[in-house]
């Protein structure tokens, strides 16, 4: 593809959230959820988002999406620098940049119908009539494999993996061109979540999507994604297509991962790379590669030498002096 292809262009992006003590609220540290990451994804590709708690996942989800402010770094939609826009000029845009929930129970207003909450931003943002609104709802029901009946009912009636379908047809409601899923089945029930796996790829053949795929289950991930970014801290580790992350891993980090996930082959034996410790803080993250402290192959190089994030083949970036 060419770079006409890319839909959404992410440049060295950074969010620090300040820690305020006092009466006056002194600054006296940061929190540095997101530190230089940068990424694209290609118009009806999807880019998975994987790594620990903490990591940064979310807040990369949300500052790609404008609901919180960056620190700094760019994030291009269709050639727009949306970071530049105030808020009048990127309104606009907003109907092609929606978010899927990780909690499909808090995610709902429980005092309003199925109707009332996926006609919603049809209201704010289209000039349609009730009966135009009805009929849409009607459709994005179906879409999800609902019943168009269910409109009139209300959240606490639809089990997870229902109230999670309604989330999607609301998120589908204004004809979006890309989509933050931020980890959409890690609520539900493992017997549910191929299905809601299965219904995403589906919907992004039919109606062309991209999307911002986060999760930490990299089974999803192999099955859902074109290409991978591996995150440790706020910083990438390891980024590629499908295949050099899954095939081809160069980072420790990602090898880590890689161990950890099920193989559905009993006589195949996969050595467990155990990782000692917790993910450190990010108010303090360590010098040097901020993955050292768990790595069992750091040396001394790496407590002191930040590894700059390198192309070790055609498309394939790990941040590793060894890699």
């Amino acid at each position: 593809m060419s770079n006409n292809d890319i839909l959404l262009e992410v440049h060295d992006l950074v969010k620090w959230f300040p820690i305020k003590r006092g009466l006056f609220g002194t600054v006296q540290g940061y929190v540095k959820a997101v530190d230089g990451v940068s990424f694209n994804i290609r118009a009806h590709e999807t880019l998975g988002l994987v790594g620990e708690t903490g990591s940064g996942k979310t807040t990369i989800g949300r500052l790609v999406l404008r609901l919180i402010p960056q620190t700094r770094g760019k994030v291009i939609f269709d050639g727009v620098d949306i970071t530049a826009l105030d808020y009048r000029a990127f309104r606009p845009m907003k109907k092609d940049m929606q978010i899927i929930f990780q909690d499909p129970y808090s995610s709902l207003n429980p005092r309003m119908t199925i109707g009332e909450i996926i006609a919603e931003p049809l209201i704010v943002h289209t000039n349609m009539t009730a009966k135009e609104r009805e009929k849409r709802v009607y459709e994005l029901l179906e879409l999800v494999t609902l019943r168009p009946e269910h409109a009139r009912r209300y959240p606490h009636e639809f089990s997870g993996g229902q109230r999670q379908r309604i989330g999607i047809a609301r998120a589908l409601a204004l004809n979006p061109r890309f989509i933050v899923a931020d980890e959409p089945i890690s609520a539900l029930d493992v017997s549910i979540q191929a299905q809601i796996t299965n219904l995403l790829i589906d919907l992004q053949k039919e109606l062309g999507l991209s999307f911002l795929f986060i999760a930490h289950d990299l089974s999803v991930i192999k099955h859902m994604c074109d290409s991978v970014l591996v995150l440790y801290l706020g910083k990438c580790m390891e980024y590629g297509s499908n295949a050099d992350v899954f095939q081809h891993s160069r980072h420790p980090y990602t090898q880590a991962l890689l161990s950890a996930v099920p193989v559905p082959d009993p006589d195949y034996k996969r050595e467990r790379i155990l990782l000692q410790g917790e993910i450190p803080s990010p108010i303090d993250p360590p010098p040097g590669c901020v993955f050292h402290t768990r790595c069992p192959y750091a040396t001394e190089k790496c407590k002191t030498d930040q590894p700059e994030l390198r192309e070790v083949e055609p498309g394939h970036l790990v941040a590793c002096h060894y890699a």
